[in-house]
């Protein structure tokens, strides 16, 4: 498989999913139809849901019907290769993991191809395999006989090579990590924790259920369960952590998640559109207090870093700032540090609909961007992070962001959309 090296370095990491089709119409002031700068370059890109990632000099995009690469400068196609509805790719670090579902009776079945995005060649492939789990420096693959006994395989991400194989019970993978936003990989020591002088886990703690979410913070097992308790109207979320090997719980707080504008829980604690299960930094992460404020939680000691002075609910986030909404579907918009929880500055309702299907935010250290639908029309605003001056307002679907740019389809057709590469 010919995926046609740049500079080894991941320049800026992106975001996500450009929603289909925008469908619901929202009472707003009328704006200008587009204000910002014009794209550096525009290409005919296939229809679906597109996520963009510019490694080194390389935007990766890819969807359900091809992965292209693309030279970030210019826009010049460099390679490209068919994708299909279930297809996966992940960007980790420097490479680029390729993952196709396929089907071994009534069980499916995951290939994988490790590529360099700087040409689009295989560096090596894997598979079928039950799973397929990618790292920054890692594969772990987990291949299971006709019972349930099942063996996990660490191999390294660059050559394939195997650095240990032990049976499933003897692993603890968490199944997601704090902050990490997909198409972007965590590092290896946020899915398992690794004994000292050793990257192999340590034996799983027993467990009651799994929750909603696993995530794994220094040599801790935590475990969200979003589901509160019967009766419980408070949007609460449980977490419960456990040392790793033990056979106790450390500890079991409450945290609880947004509300809507209407008094219904949102359950999730980041937004599904965002790309992220958690919002935060890996060991902290955002969430609503019972008084429905915003706060930061330490997975690490189980204790609130801070509160929010009003009321708010985190809709999406980084490392260096919340976003925060009045309610979880409408209200005007404030952006926090995420460390102290000061408020950077607001903004007023972007006007756009939730409950469209383009609904979508993302967030980088340099740029935050909001799309929606307006009167059944798509579109993206972009704000400077450090600031809040909007920097544009583009007709569109948002298709990735990063600290200088954004992507935007539009004038979809029936196989192509017009793909729109814009510095801001």
């Amino acid at each position: 498989m010919v995926y046609p090296r740049t500079s080894a370095i991941v320049v800026t990491v992106v975001l996500l999913m450009g929603a289909a089709w925008a469908c619901t119409s929202v009472a707003s002031p009328k704006l200008p139809a587009r204000a910002g700068p014009p794209p550096a370059w525009t290409l005919s890109a296939p229809t679906g849901e597109n996520t963009t990632s510019v490694v080194g000099r390389v935007a990766v995009i890819a969807n359900d019907r091809a992965v292209l690469g693309v030279d970030a400068g210019s826009g010049r196609e460099l390679w490209r290769v068919p994708s299909g509805e279930d297809d996966e790719v992940d960007v980790a670090g420097t490479l680029i993991v390729h993952r196709r579902k396929t089907s071994a009776g009534e069980v499916d079945m995951v290939r994988f191809a490790v590529v360099d995005p700087a040409n689009g060649r295989t560096l090596w492939q894997g598979g079928p395999v039950r799973e397929a789990r990618v790292t920054r420096d890692a594969v772990l693959t987990t291949v299971c006989d006709s019972g349930a006994d099942c063996e996990i395989t660490r191999r390294d991400l660059r050559t394939g090579r195997v650095r240990w194989k032990l049976q499933g019970d003897e692993v603890w993978l968490a199944d997601t990590a704090v902050g990490v936003r997909r198409p972007l990989v965590p590092d290896t020591d946020r899915v398992f924790p690794s004994r000292r002088g050793d990257d192999r886990p340590p034996p799983p703690p027993r467990r009651e259920g799994s929750g909603w979410y696993t995530v794994v913070v220094g040599r801790s097992l935590i475990t969200t369960d979003h589901d509160p308790p019967s009766g419980d109207e408070n949007c609460t979320v449980t977490v419960t952590a456990a040392k790793a090997g033990a056979a106790h719980r450390e500890w079991t707080r409450k945290v609880y998640a947004g509300r809507r504008a209407d008094g219904g829980c949102e359950k999730r604690l980041a937004p599904s559109s965002t790309g992220l299960d958690l919002i935060g930094d890996g060991r902290r992460i955002a969430a609503s207090t019972e008084a429905g404020r915003p706060q930061v939680f330490d997975l690490a000691s189980g204790r609130t870093v801070w509160r929010g002075g009003a009321p708010g609910v985190p809709i999406d986030g980084d490392e260096h700032t919340l976003l925060v909404r009045e309610h979880a579907d409408t209200g005007a918009l404030s952006l926090l540090d995420f460390a102290t929880g000061r408020v950077l500055w607001k903004a007023p309702d972007t006007g756009l609909s939730t409950d469209s299907a383009s609904w979508q935010t993302a967030v980088t250290r340099r740029r935050i961007a909001v799309s929606g639908a307006e009167d059944d029309h798509p579109f993206v605003l972009v704000y400077d992070a450090a600031t809040g001056r909007r920097l544009g307002r583009f007709p569109g679907w948002l298709q990735g962001l990063g600290d200088d740019w954004v992507a935007i389809g539009h004038d979809a057709k029936t196989n192509t959309l017009t793909y729109d590469f814009i510095r801001v």
